[in-house]
């Protein structure tokens, strides 16, 4: 019988058997109230444990009064303590056995001189007895699957595919705020913060593994291990669909991620060549990133970069055709087949493009549309399709959705849909 996989040296991190929170409280709105609520919501109830010396109970969870008590468990720590006593608590944990931390506190490097030396002795609390921590300055962490929601976000994420690892926690709320009324889940939502210890790389290298994790998003605003980060993300592109969002790109969005968690961003340009040569997709705005979110929640997977488009009015189809000539989104217009154009003239108005993008021309009903989209999804030539809809008077957009849905329910290769 062969021998077990070892353990991810972020496992305890990720799959914590029994979770402490310090700072952990009956106080309403306060953070450790919060991130204790959140986790009894996950399902955490039975394996977690309150660390406060003011209560015997918090929240119905048994509480301690310190690290040092006996009884507490030994995997994860998660902290909403003030700044200046974190160092302390880790040091604490450490001699515990606890192997992994969330910090949220804040308070740290982006505090000036006083907060980079609590970093410091924070770090150096973590390397002496090898404990791995996530943050400071930062959401936490989410694993919906297995019921941790170590965050102090209103509201859940749902289980899913999606990977998301983010320098930002509102960028984390944000999108699980959209995610949740569409039904899109997550594998895991990971607020990496100030980064101290636990950083992009060894996060991807994490959600690289997990077989519960289909894709990953990346929110970036600064890298501080380059070549682990380079690395990793080779590796996670290789495996996995890997899309990338960086702030930073102008001199006031610089200053404005420096000031937020104290990290560096490099030049733009130098981040846009390693992220194009690792294998990984950059979008450039939240809305790409949702949008991408959204695509691969939905199952849709290219098999190549010939796209045809399909409307009912020319300014739509220029638009659409536009992102053909950027380089580096690598896809370009399909040129129709024979076959597809002869079956389009013979349903077509004599006006119709007759190239692609594929006007249908003002007036086109459910049935146009109809043949349109079955002619293309028969050309070998075209790997995927997007069919937009404008607003027009004689428009019976359910019905032509309708269609659209019953001719994609079988489709070997993406199709899109705007309803603009």
């Amino acid at each position: 019988m062969p021998a077990p996989a070892p353990r991810h040296p972020l496992a305890p991190l990720f799959e914590p058997s029994s979770i402490a929170v310090a700072g952990a409280t009956e106080r309403p709105g306060a953070i450790g109230a919060v991130v204790l609520a959140n986790l009894r919501a996950a399902g955490c109830g039975g394996r977690l444990v309150a660390v406060n010396p003011k209560y015997p109970t918090v929240q119905g969870v048994r509480c301690v009064p310190s690290i040092a008590a006996r009884g507490l468990p030994g995997d994860l720590l998660v902290v909403t303590t003030p700044a200046t006593t974190v160092p302390g608590l880790i040091d604490d944990s450490g001699r515990r056995g606890i192997r992994a931390a969330v910090v949220i506190s804040a308070g740290f490097g982006e505090a000036g001189a006083a907060g980079a030396a609590l970093a410091r002795e924070l770090r150096a609390a973590a390397r002496r007895h090898g404990v791995r921590v996530l943050g400071p300055i930062c959401l936490g962490l989410m694993r919906p699957s297995i019921g941790v929601d170590a965050t102090f976000a209103l509201g859940g994420a749902l289980p899913g595919a999606l990977g998301l690892v983010s320098q930002s926690g509102a960028i984390c709320t944000a999108l699980i705020d959209w995610a949740r009324p569409r039904g899109i889940g997550f594998s895991s939502l990971v607020s990496i913060g100030a980064s101290t210890d636990v950083d992009f790389g060894e996060a991807l290298d994490y959600l690289t593994q997990d077989p519960a994790t289909r894709h990953i998003l990346l929110y970036v605003e600064g890298i501080r291990e380059a070549g682990r980060f380079v690395e990793a993300l080779r590796a996670a592109a290789a495996a996995k669909p890997v899309f990338v969002i960086k702030s930073g790109r102008h001199p006031t969005g610089v200053r404005a991620a420096v000031s937020h968690t104290g990290a560096l961003v490099g030049a733009d340009d130098v981040f846009d060549a390693v992220v194009r040569r690792a294998g990984a997709v950059r979008v450039r705005t939240l809305g790409q990133l949702v949008a991408t979110a959204q695509a691969l929640a939905a199952g849709l997977r290219p098999v190549g970069r010939r796209h045809a488009g399909i409307t009912k009015g020319g300014g739509a189809g220029v638009r659409a055709a536009a992102p053909a000539a950027d380089a580096d989104l690598d896809v370009e217009l399909a040129t129709l087949a024979p076959d597809t154009v002869a079956a389009l003239q013979a349903v077509l108005p004599v006006h119709w493009s007759h190239g692609n993008p594929i006007d249908l021309i003002g007036d086109a009903d459910a049935a146009r549309y109809d043949a349109a989209v079955a002619a293309c999804l028969a050309d070998d030539g075209i790997d995927g399709l997007l069919v937009m809809l404008p607003p027009k008077d004689m428009t019976a957009p359910a019905r032509i959705a309708e269609v659209l849905r019953e001719r994609a329910r079988g489709a070997t290769k993406p199709v899109q849909a705007c309803w603009m």
